[in-house]
């Protein structure tokens, strides 16, 4: 058994059966049975200290790091190619008041494989994985750039509030610098002005700032603020809306997860997507092609399967 780290005992408000945190727990050692009956199985975000301490790229991970190992990498910035160490040349001019574009990021499978090795073994608690399944279609994550690797200037702002797409829980680590995350729990998204047309969006412009007099209804959410320090593991549950700011130059590591306690809310997006895109048929075939199968990577999953601690492996 993994020792356990005293948590920081949340506020609550309402029942117990309503409650919502007002802020976020930090926890250390932290055992997974413990993760999971705490914040996964609850849907509570947590921030997990060390819990990607194996991962090798957490000791070299500033920009210097980046600059000396790659240096000639490169990288595109709206539309235009340069090398890395340009990209982090503009991002650490950044400015709150003239910031840098934001996000700047890579997926890590197709642009940067040499971080693979990096950012391995997984982080345990973030297993199973079902998105690497082969009785999963591939086409179904054609929006998911599952392992992205963020590099942000300060005063760089997330360009929209949101929940992870298709309900994934969303799985970031800071490599460097103090990133600020804005969160709001499903039960906010009322307040929220929902995109009718990309449902995991919110429509309201400069989230940042809102303007309360076209979206009045945002002045009755709650948002819960956290800093994400180097060495830390945010996760964010399916369905928890969020945005981030970059208070200094900073690097990180996000990932999602597909797993049993969220299955049934993929299946709902996935077959809700077919819908909007006026394929009736194609959402029925669907639905029940991932209900057969559902039981059965769960029996998979019983027997270790989904557990796998490196990158791309089925």
């Amino acid at each position: 058994m993994v020792s356990i780290g005293t948590p920081m005992v949340a506020n609550w408000t309402g029942t117990a059966a309503t409650a919502e945190p007002t802020r976020v727990e930090r926890r250390r050692a932290i055992s997974d049975t413990e993760f999971r009956s705490q914040y996964l199985h609850p849907r509570r975000p947590v921030i997990l200290e060390g819990a990607a301490a194996a991962w090798p790229i957490l000791r070299h991970g500033s920009p210097d790091d980046f600059r000396r190992a790659f240096a000639d990498h490169p990288v595109r910035l709206l539309g235009a190619s340069l090398r890395l160490s340009e990209l982090l040349d503009v991002l650490e001019r950044s400015t709150p008041e003239r910031p840098a574009p934001y996000p700047c990021k890579y997926e890590i499978a197709k642009d940067f494989r040499e971080l693979l090795d990096g950012v391995t073994p997984r982080l345990a608690c973030s297993l199973p994985d079902r998105q690497e399944n082969p009785l999963l279609p591939r086409a179904l994550f054609d929006g998911v750039n599952n392992l992205e690797i963020f590099f942000g200037g300060p005063g760089g702002r997330f360009p929209y509030l949101h929940y992870d797409v298709m309900h994934l829980h969303a799985w970031i680590t800071q490599l460097h610098g103090d990133k600020e995350f804005t969160l709001y729990s499903p039960k906010q998204e009322e307040f929220l002005y929902v995109n009718a047309n990309v449902p995991w969006q919110s429509a309201i412009r400069n989230h940042h700032n809102v303007d309360h007099a076209a979206y009045p209804l945002f002045r009755n959410a709650r948002p819960l603020k956290v800093i994400l320090r180097a060495g830390e593991t945010l996760f964010i549950p399916c369905g928890w809306w969020h945005t981030a700011r970059s208070l200094t130059m900073t690097i990180s590591v996000a990932f999602d997860q597909l797993g049993p306690d969220n299955w049934d809310d993929f299946v709902a997006d996935a077959v809700a997507t077919r819908r909007r895109e006026g394929r009736a048929a194609s959402a029925l075939l669907l639905r029940a092609y991932l209900a057969a199968i559902g039981p059965i990577l769960s029996l998979w999953e019983r027997l270790g399967g989904g557990r796998s601690m490196r990158w791309g492996e089925r």
